[in-house]
């Protein structure tokens, strides 16, 4: 088996080779490798309305030969075919195509950031700067004089996600040029800017100022020499008296070294630095400062390290600094009973679970069995009309409103509001509806109490709250032991209940931001995937898994603004590897023992046949036709995750489809494409549990993933780019018109004018951290 290696997408005017080379090659094989008197013949053909043409007068010969294209070719497909002419068994001449390749010019003129610098323009030496002083990054740029480039600046040891925080942007000037001033005290690290005021006189740090354009990064590789000049003053004048400096007062010198050396463009997140230090100074790694603040929590395991901080906070500004954890382990034991240990913002009265999708809800999935003149609670406490009556988010009825349908509508047209806010958001919401009974809660005891039976705040444990015969009795009669009503000690057994049990899922994991590098994340309990704003995907393995995750993983977004979003856990399997086959077939494949032969309902698919040697046909109907399809097993294996049906933080929804099973590293790439771009799609999806993928030939293994267009160009060029951005390495779209409008996509025939097409996913791009 041959293949020819060349670009597919060489640049315009630019002469690039093409050599015929063996798909696997052994030197000792004598299958492989050229053999005499054969003769290899290249032919270049274009699309011309969907059909090939050949391009006359472009015959070529030889093992490797050249193709340079126009600048009025851009865009448009070319295949080139490569046959090979040889003797025969019965000594005639015969001509065999050894392979093919798809190559689709790009333009010369490509818009690019060629190098980006770091000047002190208000010195006369360029070269030196102070702490609290600004310094200039400078963007040359190729075709983008207009557009918008963003810069950003960040010191070695920041995490992921505190890297490309606070950008700045400007306009590319008529001569190429975007400049912006960063003061860069304001992008100092916490641990930095202590060892500045504690007066660190060795401290050595590394600073990247990187500029984008439209998810393309080029960054410095500059150093900027940073020391300390109150320790310069003192080697100058030793007899001078050392004078005591606040944070105002204490300056620390930069030197900028070689500023004018060319950085490189990236497609991802670049780890070129530009080096502030007076000598190279090897760090130790620093704890998370939420180690030690948070680590008591209980149930801190099963929320985000936001979630936790904000808990905390909220229970410090209610009850006081040194009350804080006690009342915050109030707080989480009362939100894990009320949710059913969801956590979720979106969490419904009569609800077990909350695995829909916020979005995905509306008023009337507030409504109760009785009909539309009802409404059922919701969110981390279970906001009810009362505690929305008493917080002042809703008013309380008149006699001509009274228990209409309009008010009904309204009432549930609020908590949609509040299921879909989000958790950090609804937890000013529920600081705000303590805030009035604060001096009266005492205890965590009241906490629960104030969310469950108000009445009860404050009591003895032998206060009857609910006598025999009330509704309320009635509802909760489970709790009454005695059977002689309902006591405060007696309802406060379910909130003991929690908090013993939230004791068993404290936190581990710690990710507030504050840390020296990202090998002190650690994995907690499963395997997970944590997905970076920037373009990072990092695989964190614990070194004990808890028994009943072992196959499954979990994935974790990370924002702009250091926030942790639990998107889902899945899980996973394997499976052995399936070989794409472009061939239908229109009778079913005897070729093995059959093991299993169903009939199916599942999109297209009507059959499946299952043979002893692990091969899968599947049979059903597209575009027309109907048809087998042989997906043969090979020994290798292959890993699956399963795409929930519903996930939080990102929106997609399948459509006619159950392929839903893709590689677990597409799944991660897929995610964060939608974490990045805010975008609800549909997909129809990527492969079956076993690996096969009727009717598709290349979506075997997992290793593509569809979705349905928008049809608006802003939104899929939008998605393309982002999917591009997490490590997609093929794009295809279809080939009408509309189309050809879209960048970074390639043209893959009118099969894909209904649906968007990536696959090749970058395996390298994910780092493996294992504890």
């Amino acid at each position: 088996m041959k293949i020819i290696k060349g670009n597919a997408n060489p640049k315009a005017e630019e002469k690039n080779f093409y050599q015929l080379s063996d798909f696997i090659y052994n030197l000792e094989n004598p299958l492989f490798g050229k053999k005499e008197n054969e003769k290899y013949i290249w032919t270049l053909f274009k699309k011309v309305k969907n059909n090939w043409k050949q391009v006359s007068g472009n015959i070529k010969y030889g093992e490797k030969v050249p193709y340079t294209f126009g600048e009025k070719v851009v865009g448009i497909p070319f295949k080139i075919e490569v046959h090979i002419e040889r003797k025969n068994l019965f000594n005639k001449n015969e001509k065999v195509l050894a392979a093919t390749l798809i190559v689709t010019p790009r333009t010369k003129n490509e818009s690019t950031i060629g190098r980006v610098i770091l000047l002190n323009r208000e010195k006369a030496n360029v070269n030196t700067a102070k702490f609290n002083e600004s310094l200039t990054a400078e963007a040359r740029t190729s075709n983008l004089v207009g557009k918008e480039i963003t810069f950003y600046l960040w010191e070695e040891g920041a995490p992921e996600d505190k890297k490309y925080q606070k950008p700045k942007t400007a306009q590319v000037d008529k001569y190429g040029i975007a400049r912006v001033k960063f003061i860069l005290s304001d992008y100092a690290t916490p641990q930095t800017w202590m060892s500045f005021f504690t007066g660190d006189d060795n401290v050595t740090k590394k600073f990247f100022v990187t500029a984008s354009y439209q998810l393309k990064k080029v960054t410095n590789k500059t150093p900027v020499t940073v020391t300390d000049e109150q320790q310069q003053q003192q080697q100058q004048q030793p007899e001078t008296k050392k004078k005591q400096s606040g944070p105002i007062e204490k300056l620390t010198e930069i030197v900028l070294i070689g500023v004018e050396k060319t950085a490189e463009l990236f497609d991802d997140k670049t780890k070129t630095p530009t080096s502030i230090g007076k000598a190279a100074k090897q760090e130790s790694p620093s704890n998370c400062i939420c180690k030690e603040q948070y680590k008591d929590l209980v149930w801190g395991g099963k929320v985000s390290c936001e979630f936790r901080k904000k808990v905390v906070q909220i229970c410090a500004e209610l009850w006081g600094e040194s009350r804080k954890l006690e009342m915050a382990n109030g707080l989480m034991a009362v939100m894990k009973v009320e949710t059913w240990g969801s956590f979720k913002a979106h969490h419904r009265e009569g609800f077990k679970s909350a695995n829909d999708n916020s979005k995905d809800l509306t008023i009337s999935s507030f409504h109760k069995d009785s009909g539309s003149k009802s409404s059922r609670a919701v969110g981390l406490i279970q906001f009810t009309q009362d505690a929305l009556e008493g917080m002042n988010e809703f008013p309380k009825s008149t006699p001509a409103t009274k228990g209409t349908q309009p008010r009904y509508d309204a009432l549930n047209r609020l908590k949609l509001s509040y299921a879909q806010m989000g958790e950090i958001r609804q937890l000013d919401k529920v600081k705000k509806y303590f805030e009035t009974a604060k001096s009266k809660i005492k205890t965590p005891e009241d906490i629960y109490l104030h969310v469950f039976a108000p009445e009860g705040v404050g009591k003895n444990d032998n206060y009857l709250l609910y006598t025999k015969g009330t509704d309320k009795y009635d509802n909760n009669k489970s709790v009454d032991k005695n059977n002689d009503g309902i006591q405060r000690k007696e309802i406060l057994k379910r909130y003991y209940d929690s908090k013993n049990e939230g004791e068993n899922y404290k936190t581990s994991e710690f990710s507030c931001g504050i840390i020296s590098n990202n090998k002190d994340i650690k994995a907690t309990d499963i395997v997970t995937y944590h997905i970076y704003y920037t373009g990072v995907i990092e695989k964190h393995i614990p070194r004990k898994i808890k028994s009943g995750y072992e196959q499954k993983y979990k994935y974790i977004f990370h924002d702009k603004e250091n926030r942790e979003h639990e998107i889902c856990v899945t899980d996973w399997h394997i499976t052995t590897r399936k070989l794409p086959n472009r061939r239908k077939v229109y009778s079913k494949p005897t070729h093995s023992k059959i093991i299993s032969d169903k009939n199916v309902t599942e999109g297209q698919t009507r059959r499946r046949v299952i043979y002893e040697n692990g091969d899968i046909a599947e049979y059903g109907s597209n575009n027309g036709d109907t048809f087998w399809r042989l997906y043969e097993s090979t020994s290798e294996q292959n890993e699956l995750v399963k795409m929930p049906d519903s996930v939080s933080y990102v929106n997609y929804s399948f459509s006619g489809t159950q392929r839903r099973y893709t590689g677990p590293s597409y799944f991660a790439g897929f995610l964060g494409a939608l974490a990045i771009t805010g975008l609800s799609i549909s997909t129809t999806g990527s492969c079956f549990r076993e690996g096969s993928c009727f009717p598709s030939q290349f979506h075997v293994n997992g290793e593509s993933i569809d979705t349905i267009y928008f049809w608006n160009l802003g939104n899929d060029q939008k998605f393309i780019d982002s999917m591009k951005f997490f490590h997609f390495r093929e794009r295809k779209a279809g080939n009408n018109p509309y189309f050809k409008k879209l960048k970074n996509v390639n043209d893959g025939g009118d099969l894909h004018d209904n649906h968007l097409h990536c696959g090749s996913f970058d395996e390298s791009k994910i780092k493996v951290i294992k504890e």
